[in-house]
């Protein structure tokens, strides 16, 4: 990395995350040929102040902070440019704004993509069942700015009145079980043609590799999709869907309730392509079993090798994907999105990925070198140690950084989750709304309403 992106680098609050000032993995990451080359394939940038780099960086400042404003962002960086004894930039929003337009969404997601599979080829062998990478997928959605162009790309729920409602966005994702990173997203509208889960998830399958064991919900498990595992030497366990009846009195029993069976393959969707369906074979084998009274599906056969009550313990770990959801949504502040155009809008969900993805890998390191398991590690724990440490890694010495830096990676692996079994708590909050009306129709119908109602009263205190 040269002089001047490690300057760039350095007028970002998370800095010593990703600068050359101290010893971190995404120094590495970040320098390595792969990004260096997804980031000069960003169209031709002047020299400019906001830089690709730079600008993916004050981004990332930019949505992991409370107040996710354009001017908050760009304060950050007059601050660090007077800080170093810089010329500071000009304090008008308007070229930051500009360079986050200009920054291609596919670079993004190359990003994310690139940073999140990263560390899984490092990751010890321990931390995989039966030595395999152990993925999940799921789908979540979000909120955005109630604008007319977001609405026309991510149209609101039916059941909302016009004005009322905001727009709804549905994405999936592809994350590592192994470090926690998103390897691959999707995202499309909330409904319509083309925007359900499984036909977004067809979208990055390519990201499932040889060897990996993929685990998803009931929503998940059809012909396709096993057949689709099957071409790519994967494996995946899913929970069996309700209307698809179980008979273990049929196919190959491997033991009580327990056999493998052929599944046809069924009429042709009106999505595929002939040339696509007739591609698939006419059967495939499937293994069903059943532990505890849940019925499980899966795609590997030996029963000798992968016993079913190993099976039925890894995917309950599937319950992972949706708390790394939650924390991405709700620790991270993306359940809300702030931006007003629907290609912004998709930066910004990928801006939230790659940040989650860098605090993962920092996670992943302290669980390397103090020999811990990341999926029992605090992700809200280790963000608050991480913005604590900044103010003192900005303002410290190379050498001092390291054992900062250490320090921090030993407190990271002590915020462990806690093991409550059996706890209960009920799905109401005790703190009172403020007693303000929910809106229900459009906002200018109601000021319209407000107005008609206060000349009325101007217009009877005047005859009095």
């Amino acid at each position: 990395m040269d002089s001047n992106k490690k300057c760039t680098l350095a007028q970002i609050e998370k800095q010593s995350l990703l600068s050359g000032k101290t010893d971190i993995s995404l120094t590495h990451i970040l320098s390595s040929e792969r990004c260096q080359r997804i980031f000069s394939e960003c169209r031709e940038f002047r020299e400019r102040v906001y830089t690709p780099i730079k600008t993916v960086f004050i981004f990332i400042k930019q949505v992991l902070n409370a107040d996710k404003s354009c001017q908050k962002a760009v304060a950050g960086v007059i601050a660090g440019q007077l800080s170093t004894g810089e010329k500071p930039a000009s304090s008008n929003t308007g070229p930051y704004c500009k360079a986050r337009q200009r920054l291609p969404e596919e670079t993004v997601h190359e990003l994310v993509k690139e940073i999140g599979s990263t560390p899984i080829n490092n990751a010890p062998s321990t931390w995989k069942p039966f030595g395999r990478d152990l993925k999940v997928f799921d789908g979540s959605t979000v909120k955005m700015a109630d604008t007319q162009a977001n609405q026309k790309v991510f149209p609101q729920h039916k059941n909302q009145k016009k004005g009322a409602g905001f727009p709804i966005a549905r994405f999936v994702v592809v994350m590592s079980l192994t470090v926690g990173t998103v390897i691959d997203y999707a995202m499309g509208a909330y409904k319509g043609k083309g925007t359900g889960e499984t036909s977004l998830l067809r979208n990055i399958i390519t990201c499932i590799e040889k060897d990996d064991i993929v685990l998803g919900d009931r929503y998940f498990p059809s012909f396709f999709l096993m057949a689709d595992l099957n071409k790519r030497s994967a494996d995946g366990i899913f929970r069996g869907q309700g209307q698809r009846h179980y008979d273990f009195r049929s196919g190959e029993r491997l033991g009580k309730n327990d056999h493998i069976v052929f599944w046809e393959k069924p009429y042709k969707p009106a999505w595929m392509p002939q040339k696509e369906y007739d591609a698939y074979p006419d059967k495939i084998q499937v293994r069903e079993f059943k532990v505890a009274g849940n019925v499980y599906v899966t795609t590997l056969l030996d029963a000798k090798r992968y016993h079913k009550k190993e099976l039925a313990n890894i995917y309950e770990r599937r319950w992972e994907v949706e708390i790394n959801l939650k924390s991405i949504k709700a620790i991270m502040n993306m359940d809300m999105l702030t931006c007003k155009k629907p290609d912004m809008v998709k930066k910004e969900i990928g801006i939230h990925l790659l940040a989650y993805n860098f605090i993962r890998i920092i996670m992943a390191e302290a669980c390397i070198s103090h020999a811990a398991i990341p999926w029992k590690i605090s992700f809200k724990g280790a963000v608050q140690l991480l913005i604590e440490f900044m103010p003192h890694f900005l303002n410290s010495s190379t050498r001092k950084n390291k054992l900062l830096y250490a320090e921090m990676l030993a407190l990271i692996i002590k915020n462990k989750i806690g093991n409550r079994p059996g706890r209960v708590e009920p799905r109401v909050i005790k703190q009172r709304h403020k007693p303000f009306p929910t809106l229900k129709r459009q906002r200018s119908l109601e000021k319209e309403r407000l107005m008609k109602k206060l000349n009325k009263r101007i217009s009877r205190n005047a005859g009095d």
